[in-house]
């Protein structure tokens, strides 16, 4: 991260340098002349951690530098850190200890960043900054927040569900000089999540984006899987390249794409081929969940165990509680497993004829609700707005295409590897368009045997049956194998991330 930021930095200046050549530096290899003209400006470089912690961004950039000016024979101020680096860090005693385990002597404040006066805007901001959720943070310093922050903002609408993190990021770019560089390691929830939204239109509108990193790494106690993003303070470029780093390869994408993505933005840049994504923006033949379905919640009782009951009684009614009861995509009255009693309860009955599951883990089922059961909320319901081919779309939404829509744009830092979307997610993933696609008879035994773990189901012969039909009508009969290579890789990816969960 601090040889990112450093790069980033010079590359304002130095407009003309690759990476290739930044490398060359960094490593001491560069001449001299060339590695002084570099040292000139970066050791006038100012540098912040506004999240100090045991001090390691400020330690391995004191030492970054230091070992530059040794390998490039550069006379630097003595104690240039103390002018040059400053980090923050709201516990004391944390603060000693930094102190403590520091061979350099940065300029060390014990205070909170979010409400400290800084002296001059900073070159150079390198943070992993706290990870608190909104429902830990009390009331009224939310709302201090929002007063502080808002005004500077008037573009983003800030919100008291905001993650701490997100104000350390509104602070570091408000500290920032004219072509000022951040690096942070924050959660990637921001990246698909409704609040998320927030920080998704800074980097559309404001501030432009230079690179984005998914770390393959955790931080902290909870599982919390983190992206590293790059930016600068100044007007996204038409032009601008974004990189877009993933398990040791690159990719570049436009500025113009990052601004007309509706996807998850995890999804859409680094599971999803950039052919696919292509496909799904231009492809005719597709229409949004939202687009053909009314989506609602199930029921909410409030204490399932009050009115839930394992055979039937008295004012009660069969229900489908949970996708452990479905063991096939068809579900009728044979085969209830649960009653919900309607006495005492002040909860709505919700019905719908095909049901999406909320959470999922190694099988793909969307329920055909037969007979129109009552649902629980581990479901959503879905009501053809015309009211017409569910079974049809029961085959569709049942599909492999499907499953891989679920498996690239689903959110996945739930913990165990399960995976979802939630209702804003679900609306906008694309499925095929429903006109004349007409399944045989005798594929109707894909609607009623068990739908099996992927591994086994995957290989099924009715299920390829289904997605040849699928894949034909949508054009993409030649990329049929490609895709089902990359729903297996991912399934493969999050069933190995359970496991180490669990491990």
């Amino acid at each position: 991260m601090v040889r990112e930021a450093i790069f980033w930095r010079l590359i304002q200046d130095f407009p003309n340098v690759s990476y290739n050549q930044y490398h060359t530096f960094i490593t001491g290899l560069a001449d001299r002349r060339t590695g002084e003209s570099f040292l000139t400006v970066l050791c006038e470089y100012q540098f912040q951690d506004p999240s100090a912690g045991d001090g390691i961004f400020m330690k391995t950039l004191c030492r970054e530098i230091y070992d530059l000016c040794n390998k490039y024979d550069y006379q630097i101020k003595r104690g240039w850190e103390a002018e040059h680096v400053h980090g923050w860090e709201i516990n004391r005693e944390i603060l000693e200890a930094c102190k403590r385990n520091m061979s350099f002597s940065p300029h060390l404040v014990q205070g909170d960043y979010l409400n400290s006066e800084l002296k001059k805007p900073v070159d150079v901001i390198i943070a992993n900054p706290p990870y608190v959720r909104q429902e830990y943070l009390s009331s009224d310093y939310k709302q201090k927040l929002i007063e502080q922050f808002q005004p500077e903002f008037s573009g983003i609408k800030l919100s008291v569900r905001c993650d701490l993190y997100i104000y350390f990021l509104l602070k570091a770019l408000k500290n920032l000089n004219k072509n000022g560089v951040f690096t942070f390691i924050i959660p990637n929830s921001w990246m698909d999540n409704l609040y998320g939204e927030i920080l998704r239109k800074l980097f559309r509108d404001e501030f432009q984006l230079l690179s984005i990193t998914d770390s393959g790494s955790r931080h902290f106690k909870q599982e919390v899987n983190t992206v590293i993003i790059s930016g600068v303070l100044k007007k996204p470029a038409k032009n601008n390249q974004i990189i877009v780093n993933l398990d040791q390869k690159s990719k570049s994408i436009s500025q113009e794409s990052l601004q007309s993505l509706d996807l998850g933005w995890h999804g859409s840049l680094f599971r999803c081929p950039a052919w696919l994504l292509k496909q799904i923006r231009e492809n005719k033949a597709l229409e949004t969940i939202g687009g053909v379905f009314s989506v609602c919640s199930g029921i909410i009782t409030g204490n399932n165990r009050a009115f839930y009951h394992q055979e039937k009684i008295k004012n009660s009614l069969p229900a489908i509680r949970s996708p452990k009861e479905t063991a096939s995509i068809k579900f009728t009255r044979t085969n209830v497993q649960s009653w919900i009693g309607l006495n005492g309860g002040g909860f709505k009955v919700k019905k719908a004829p095909l049901l999406w599951t909320d959470l999922r883990g190694g099988r793909h089922v969307v329920v055909w609700n037969q007979d129109n059961l009552p649902f629980e909320h581990t479901f959503y319901g879905l009501h053809p707005k015309d009211g017409r081919n569910v079974e049809t779309w029961a085959y569709i939404l049942n599909s492999s295409w499907v499953w891989l829509m679920v498996e690239l744009f689903g959110r996945r830092g739930l913990g165990g590897g399960a995976i979802r979307l939630v209702k804003n997610d679900l609306v906008k993933l694309p499925i095929p368009l429903f006109t004349n696609i007409k399944f045989p008879s005798n594929l109707s035994g894909f609607l009623e045997r068990p739908i099996y773990n992927w591994r086994t189901e995957l290989e099924q012969e009715d299920r390829n049956f289904v997605d040849q039909y699928i894949f034909k009508f949508l054009g993409m009969s030649t990329k049929q194998k490609e895709c089902m290579i990359l729903l297996r890789l991912l399934m493969e990816k999050r069933e190995s991330k359970a496991r180490s969960v669990h491990d």
